[in-house]
């Protein structure tokens, strides 16, 4: 139904943003990966799929067409639902995940949270053909930047980007306080919620 959003960036979470397009204001769950890409105030695009669970729409958004055809391709696998395909790609790189697909690495998709050994094994087994023919580029993590500050801000959007992967939100800010003691003082948002995604 909606390919894509274009419009200005009015606000932006570790795991969801608003986006201003002709006046409306519209609420879209975002990856890790896609929610460094966006920048507060730039006018971007983001490529979205609408999902329907239990009668409710809601938007998923992505930087780029690749890591979108890349969520489509994991929901249409049984029990992944937004929530997971999100973790997925917020812990891996669309290029990453792809890999570890194609290489049958169970193990790497279990460790995310959410995500059990049936369904990391049925996400390899449906998937491993189909990522191989995906253009997805090349790793890019290396080139990003994280962005800075660190501290309570940072662990407040980090519970509040875990309760948007389906996290309870006593269970995450008990898991962002293990993962700061973790991980020092200095950690930023991503970091904390990649570190939750794979305790």
């Amino acid at each position: 139904m909606y390919d894509h959003l274009l419009g200005e960036i009015v606000e932006k979470h570790a795991s969801r943003c608003v986006v201003r397009c002709a006046g409306v204001g519209y609420d879209v769950r975002v990856s890790l990966n896609s929610a460094r890409d966006l920048v507060v105030g730039q006018t971007q695009r983001l490529f979205t799929i609408l999902n329907v669970v239990d009668g409710t729409p809601s938007l998923l958004g992505f930087s780029t067409a690749p890591e979108r055809e890349l969520a489509r391709r994991l929901l249409a696998v049984t029990n992944v639902g937004p929530a997971i395909a999100l973790a997925l790609l917020s812990v891996y790189t669309p290029h990453d995940l792809a890999a570890r697909i194609a290489a049958d690495d169970a193990s790497a998709l279990k460790a995310v949270k959410g995500v059990g050994q049936k369904t990391a094994e049925r996400i390899c087994l449906e998937l491993r053909e189909v990522v191989r023919k995906l253009d997805l580029g090349g790793p890019t993590d290396a080139a990003r930047t994280p962005p800075a500050g660190a501290g309570s801000g940072a662990d407040d959007d980090a519970i509040a980007a875990l309760v948007t992967l389906g996290f309870k939100e006593n269970d995450a800010r008990g898991k962002v306080d293990k993962a700061r003691r973790r991980h020092g003082a200095d950690a930023d948002t991503e970091a904390i919620v990649k570190a939750v995604l794979q305790m």
